[in-house]
């Protein structure tokens, strides 16, 4: 934790920075091995969960006791080696692991990843993990090619998609689902970065899609998370490799506080790796009233303003 903001690699932190303190790695208050952090019991299910922050995030639900944690991802042999290494953690056995082959893009392969929940644990999950996503090729509009710069679109914006309904409808009243549901989403939502037109906009509609899943969904628990800047396979080739000083567990770690009641007063809002809780329990009335939601464009009345 840190109030430095002299660093360099903070360059693409600090635009969204909200607290004071930095965490650029997992907070003791946030330790899988706390108590208040257990997890004891409940069934997660992390998609994209083979590689990088997905595999993490399944490596610290094991941590925190779950019983059960399922991943998901479109490379068999990525799942398979993640599950051995799950396995390593699961050191008393209390968990059962799971992993699911599934492209999200696919509506049919992602009703089948929960109906395997359902089928092997005899309910549906209690949370799910949205990590699944592609970044962008570093091309401008025109350069870019139409399917590729689409692809971006499926795999970020109908894969989401896909993972909410289908676990929405794997649940006995689809109407007054229950859990807890997490995008993992992206601080380039909210900064143009020119050649990163597909990722970034697509991440900004996959924001606003989860505040429609709070609107929509009031027995839900829902959060869009950001997961700060992590050395992993996804941006290892860009231009961000040197920022990338965030530590891979964050995200996880971070997830097992939002699956708490303890986290009740962001439902439906915005959170980051990088923020600290302390400070922003100091202004949960504001963040109840929606400091962390976007806004369109601030002045209309819309977003709460009067106008000229």
């Amino acid at each position: 934790m840190s109030t430095d903001r002299s660093d360099p690699t903070l360059a693409y932190t600090l635009p969204f920075q909200l607290t004071k303190k930095i965490h650029r790695s997992v907070p003791d208050a946030l330790q899988p091995e706390r108590e208040e952090n257990g997890q004891h019991g409940k069934i997660v299910v992390v998609t994209g969960g083979g590689t990088g922050i997905g595999a993490a995030t399944a490596g610290v639900w094991v941590r925190a006791g779950a019983a059960g944690v399922v991943i998901a991802g479109r490379r068999k042999d990525k799942l398979d080696q993640t599950v051995v290494e799950l396995q390593k953690l699961n050191k008393n056995g209390s968990a059962t692991i799971l992993a699911v082959p599934t492209d999200v893009t696919i509506e049919s392969e992602v009703e089948n990843l929960f109906q395997q929940v359902n089928k092997a644990f005899g309910r549906p999950a209690d949370v799910v993990i949205a990590n699944a996503g592609a970044l962008s090729e570093m091309k401008t509009l025109a350069e870019e090619a139409v399917a590729k710069w689409w692809k971006i679109w499926e795999i970020n914006v109908l894969g989401l998609h896909n993972t909410f309904t289908a676990w929405v409808r794997s649940q006995p009243d689809a109407k007054k689902p229950v859990g807890t549901f997490i995008d993992v989403n992206s601080g380039l939502a909210g900064k143009i970065v020119p050649g990163n037109s597909a990722y970034s906009i697509s991440k900004l509609a996959t924001h606003r899609y989860m505040e429609f899943v709070e609107a929509e969904y009031p027995t839900l628990r829902s959060f869009t998370l950001l997961p700060g800047i992590i050395p992993t396979d996804m941006n290892k080739d860009s231009d961000f490799t040197i920022y990338a000083r965030d530590e891979v567990e964050q995200p996880g770690a971070l997830s097992l506080f939002l699956a708490s009641s303890r986290a009740d007063y962001l439902k439906g809002s915005l959170t980051s790796v990088n923020w600290d809780l302390e400070e922003m329990e100091e202004r949960k009335e504001d963040i109840e009233k929606g400091l962390l939601k976007m806004s369109w464009v601030p002045i209309l009345p819309t977003s709460g303003g009067s106008g000229f």
